[in-house]
């Protein structure tokens, strides 16, 4: 919850090249459990083990959408949902742990193949490797949340951070996120959750301080 816990544009930053980091370590496990199975044994064996780890990362891809929707029910409700939305938080859980079970089921799946391929010792070494991921997912889904589920960043194409990258990339990242901003405060002055004083008032300080970041980073 960026703005909440009133995190400044380098933080949300570096949250996001955190995030970056996490994914490209979750990248480079799997790349060690295939490639292990390319040398020691067969492409066979490799290429059912790349479809164990394919089809268990749709899964994620789909519980992370998931995962974002229990966020923005939290959001909405500041912490708490209230009657109206118990039903479709309930939804939103369940959904997300029945898509996280099926990735760990493909997990096992693996550990399975391991142990018919190697015996007990490789299913051991690839059970640990895999806990290893699944703390880095947990880390991941720690990190959207910080970041209001914003990309992850790889110091490439930040304007900011990379000098060959496209003038005002972070710019309009930053736009873009003050306008998600604006219009949850807009949708919660017509639902009566704040006056439409408390929003115009928060819209214009927004925008005072959107205006004023511009003017200083124009001076350096």
């Amino acid at each position: 919850m960026a703005a909440k816990q009133g995190f400044s544009e380098i933080e949300v930053r570096l949250w996001r090249l955190w995030k970056g980091t996490l994914l490209v370590g979750v990248v480079g496990g799997y790349a060690v459990l295939l490639a292990l199975l390319l040398v020691q044994h067969d492409w066979r064996a490799a290429l059912l083990g790349l479809a164990f780890v394919v089809v268990a990362q749709f899964f994620r891809y789909i519980a992370n959408d998931v995962d974002r929707i229990g966020w923005g029910l939290e959001r909405r409700h500041g912490g708490e949902v209230e009657a109206d939305g118990v039903v479709a938080a309930r939804q939103q859980a369940r959904l997300f742990w029945l898509l996280v079970g099926l990735a760990q089921l493909l997990n096992l799946a693996l550990v399975g193949q391991a142990f018919a391929l190697g015996g007990p010792a490789r299913a051991l070494a690839t059970l640990l490797g895999l806990a290893f991921v699944e703390v880095l997912f947990s880390r991941i889904r720690q990190a959207n949340r910080r970041v209001e589920f914003q990309h992850a960043s790889y110091g490439l194409s930040e304007g900011a951070l990379h000098p060959n990258a496209k003038p005002g990339a972070w710019d309009e990242a930053r736009l873009q996120r003050l306008n998600r901003r604006l219009e949850r405060l807009k949708a919660m002055a017509e639902a009566g959750e704040i006056s439409q004083r408390a929003y115009r008032k928060e819209r214009d300080k927004w925008r005072v301080r959107s205006v004023m970041d511009e003017e200083g980073e124009a001076r350096r």
